[in-house]
C-alpha cells in the first residue's frame, strides 16, 4: 500500500500543510531514482521515490546532501514559491503548481515512474528522468474516473463474465489496490479464490461489508507497518489490517515517518540478503571451476597411464634392432607373449624410434606424477571450498555473515575468495606477488600510468620505470609484506619495469627505482610522462615472478 491512491491522497494533505509557499532552494539526486527537493525555510526536503518496483514520496526531516555524488536537477524550479499540491483525481500523479507558471507533476505508478517539469498545454520543459528524450513531448493526465462504485460491484458479481471476487474489486474500485481488495475480502470472511457469476446474497452481502468497512477505516487514517517473524516490513497500511494476523504492529503518528521507516527497512533486508549471496555465489562458483579442473586433469591422468606402455615400446624395438630398417612404418613383436604393432617414424633411425617412446614414457610418467599431485591439491581445495559454503548457507537470511568471513578469513584468502583477493580483482592494474609477499602493481598505459603513480601509490612506495624507452609505471607496495622489501623483491619488480617497456626484448634493461615522493607529474604533461628527482639505477632482465595475481 506504499503506493496506493490512498497513500498519497493522505500525504498530500500533509504536504498543504508543510510545504504550501515555501521557496524552492534546489532539486539534486543523490541515489539512483530517487529525486529531493530542498527548501530555503523548511527544515525537510522532499523526496520522490521513482524505482520500477516501488515508487513514493515523503518529506524527510534533517536529510543531508552528500558533498560527492550528487548531481543538481530541474534548474527552473530553483527560487520559485509552491502554489498548491494536489492528487489528481483517481489516479496517481501529484501536482505541485509553482509560482512561475509551471508545474510538477509526480507520477508514481508503474516502471516510467517520472517527475515531470509541465510548462503551458502540458509540454514537458525538463523532467527527472530521460530529459532528453521527453522535452518538447506532451504529457496527457488520465480521465477522472469513480474511485469506487458499489453498484458497479453487483453488477460485476451478478455479471456471467467469470472472475476473483478480488479481480472485482480492484476493478471496480481501482482506487483501493490489490492490499485493499484482499483486506475487503478477508473482512467480509469469504475464500479470496472466489469467483464471481452468480455468488449467492450472503457472500455479496459480506464483501460489501467488507468494502465499506475499509472505507470506513480509510476516513481516519493512522500510519502502521507490519512487521514479519524475520523482522522485515511485509506491509504498510493506513488502516488496520485483517490479513497481517498476527505480524507486529507499529504506529506512526507521522506518515512521512512511517513510510521512511518501511522503505529504509526493506531496503535494508534486501541490502543484507545482497551481502549473504555474495558470499554464496563466488564460493559456488569456485567449486564448479575447481570441479572441472579436476575432470580435465583426471582426463590428462589416463594419458600418464601409458608411460609403461611406452618403455615397453622402446625396449622392444631395442631388443629388435637387427631386424629393423630405417623408413618402416610399423614393427610388428610381442611383448609379454601377446602380439603387437608398434607404429614408427619412417624419418626416424630404428634407435631414434626408441628413442622416441623412452622419452614419451618420461614425459608421460613425469606428467602422471603431477597429475596426482594437481588432483590432491584441488581435490583438498574442494573440500574446503565445500565446507565454508555449508557454513555460509547456515547463516540466517539477512545475516551479512561478518563474523563468519571474520572466523573464515585465512580460508577464504587460500582459496582465492579473502579481501586481499578480492581487492586484487579490483584493482584496474596488473597485480604481482614478488619475494616477501609484497605486492607489484603495473599499469597498463598512459593514463592508467598517472592513475597508479598519482592517485594509487603512497609516498613511501617504491616506483619503477624503464629508462631509455617508454613504459609501465610499476609501483612496490612496501607495506603489502613483512618487514622491508629486500634486494629480491626489488630485483623482480625491476624485471617485471622492464618486461612491461619497450625494451622489453633486449637482453637487460636499466631500470630507474625511487621512492614514490621523488616522483612528479609537470603540467600539461602527456599522460604517463613524469619526472624523478633521484634515482637508483638497477639492472634487469625482463621477466614475470613465477606466480602472478592479474
Amino acid at each position: 500500500m506504499i503506493s496506493n491512491y490512498y497513500t498519497f491522497l493522505f500525504l498530500v494533505s500533509t504536504f498543504n500543510s508543510s510545504i504550501l509557499g515555501k521557496r524552492i532552494r534546489g532539486a539534486y539526486s543523490q541515489h539512483a531514482d530517487e529525486l529531493a527537493i530542498a527548501f530555503h525555510d523548511h527544515p525537510g526536503e522532499l523526496v520522490f521515490l521513482c524505482r520500477p518496483d516501488v515508487s513514493s514520496v515523503y518529506i524527510h526531516e534533517g536529510r543531508t546532501r552528500a558533498r560527492r555524488n550528487s548531481v543538481d536537477l530541474l534548474g527552473d524550479i530553483v527560487d520559485t514559491h509552491v502554489n498548491t499540491v494536489i492528487l489528481r483525481p483517481s489516479d496517481r500523479v501529484v501536482e505541485i503548481s509553482l509560482d512561475n507558471g509551471t508545474t510538477l507533476a509526480a507520477v508514481l505508478y508503474g516502471p516510467r515512474s517520472n517527475v515531470l517539469l509541465l510548462g503551458d498545454s502540458g509540454k514537458i520543459v525538463d523532467s527527472f528522468k530521460n530529459p532528453k528524450k521527453l522535452a518538447g513531448t506532451s504529457f496527457h493526465f488520465a480521465p477522472e474516473v469513480p474511485t469506487g462504485d458499489i453498484q458497479a460491484f453487483r453488477a460485476a458479481c451478478a455479471s456471467p463474465e467469470t472472475r476473483t471476487v478480488i479481480s472485482a474489486i480492484k476493478r471496480t474500485f481501482p482506487a483501493m489496490g490489490g492490499t485493499l481488495a484482499l483486506e475487503s475480502v478477508t473482512r467480509a470472511g469469504v475464500d479470496a479464490s472466489l469467483k464471481t457469476g452468480g455468488i449467492d446474497s450472503g457472500a455479496l452481502a459480506a464483501l460489501e461489508r467488507g468494502i465499506r468497512s475499509v472505507q470506513t477505516d480509510l476516513e481516519r487514517p493512522l500510519p502502521r507497518v507490519y512487521i514479519s517473524g524475520e523482522d522485515v516490513p511485509a506491509f504498510f497500511s493506513l488502516i488496520p489490517l485483517t490479513l497481517a494476523g498476527g505480524m507486529k504492529e507499529e504506529l506512526f503518528p507521522d506518515i512521512n515517518r512511517g513510510i521512511r521507516f518501511f522503505l529504509a527497512r526493506r531496503a535494508s533486508k534486501s541490502f543484507l540478503d545482497g551481502e549473504r549471496e555474495s558470499l554464496l555465489t563466488p564460493l559456488r562458483l569456485r567449486i564448479e571451476k575447481e570441479k572441472r579442473a579436476l575432470r580435465a586433469i583426471q582426463t590428462d591422468a589416463h594419458e600418464a597411464e601409458r608411460a609403461g606402455t611406452y618403455e615397453q615400446f622402446g625396449n622392444a624395438l631395442m631388443a629388435a634392432l637387427p631386424d629393423l630398417q630405417r623408413g618402416s612404418r610399423a614393427f610388428d613383436g610381442t611383448i609379454e607373449g601377446e602380439p603387437v604393432s608398434i607404429p614408427l617414424e619412417p624419418a626416424l633411425s630404428p634407435v631414434q624410434n626408441a628413442q622416441r617412446y623412452f622419452e614419451k614414457a618420461k614425459r608421460s610418467k613425469s606428467a602422471g606424477e603431477e597429475s596426482v599431485r594437481r588432483m590432491i591439491e584441488i581435490s583438498a581445495r574442494i573440500e574446503r571450498l565445500e565446507k565454508l559454503l555449508a557454513g555460509a548457507e547456515d547463516l540466517a537470511p539477512g545475516d551479512r555473515g561478518e563474523k563468519f568471513v571474520s572466523e573464515h578469513a585465512e580460508e577464504l584468502e587460500s582459496v582465492g575468495l579473502g579481501a586481499r583477493s578480492r581487492e586484487k580483482e579490483r584493482l584496474p592494474f596488473r597485480v604481482f606477488t614478488v619475494d616477501g609477499g609484497f605486492e607489484v602493481w603495473a599499469g597498463k598505459n598512459g593514463a592508467n600510468n598517472d592513475l597508479l603513480t598519482l592517485r594509487y601509490a603512497k609516498p613511501d612506495d617504491l616506483w619503477f620505470h624503464a629508462r631509455g624507452g617508454s613504459g609501465s609505471h610499476v609501483v612496490l607496495k612496501v607495506h603489502s609484506g613483512k618487514g622491508e622489501p629486500g634486494k629480491k623483491a626489488c630485483e623482480q619488480a625491476a624485471a617485471i619495469a622492464a618486461f612491461y617497456s619497450k625494451l622489453k626484448n633486449s637482453g637487460t634493461v636499466a631500470v630507474a627505482m625511487t621512492e614514490k615522493r621523488f616522483v612528479r607529474k609537470p603540467r600539461g604533461a602527456p599522460a604517463g610522462t613524469v619526472t624523478i628527482e633521484r634515482e637508483k639505477v638497477l639492472f634487469a632482465r625482463p621477466a614475470l615472478p613465477a606466480k602472478q595475481g592479474e
